[in-house]
């Protein structure tokens, strides 16, 4: 492992989510990630976090927790909640219609990410992993 950031927002907001994707995008600079690459992680990351953020802010404990490694040939993202989620993996994860209300975010999501699997967390909750590659 080259490096890694682990961040835990106990009450995720406006303001802890942009210093997360300012230390993120720092890192991945860094590293010589390309700009594009950088781009799309940030937007999968954003994704990936606010779906957290929203399935747990009705829960007891709406903290939303962040590991990221990375690796020589990779970068792994672990996204973690309390809060109660459908698993979609192996949906399809098409972009929604004009009229949709929502959606659009596990689509962007996996358009920007080589991996993405929902796992149920023990004790509760789900946890995102992401991978992009170099």
């Amino acid at each position: 492992m080259v490096d890694s950031l682990a961040v835990l927002m106990p009450e995720p907001g406006e303001k802890p989510v942009r210093e997360l994707r300012q230390n993120v995008r720092s890192l991945l600079e860094n590293h010589q990630f390309a700009d594009q690459d950088v781009e799309a992680i940030l937007l999968g990351l954003d994704e990936a976090v606010m779906n957290a953020i929203e399935h747990a802010a009705a829960e007891k404990d709406p903290s939303v927790e962040l590991k990221l490694q990375l690796f020589a040939d990779r970068l792994l993202m672990e996204i973690s909640d309390r809060g109660k989620f459908c698993f979609p993996n192996g949906a399809n994860h098409t972009l929604p219609g004009d009229d949709a209300e929502s959606g659009r975010g596990m689509f962007l999501i996996h358009h920007t990410m080589d991996e993405v699997d929902f796992l149920e967390r023990e004790g509760g909750g789900t946890l995102v992993r992401l991978v992009k590659r170099r």
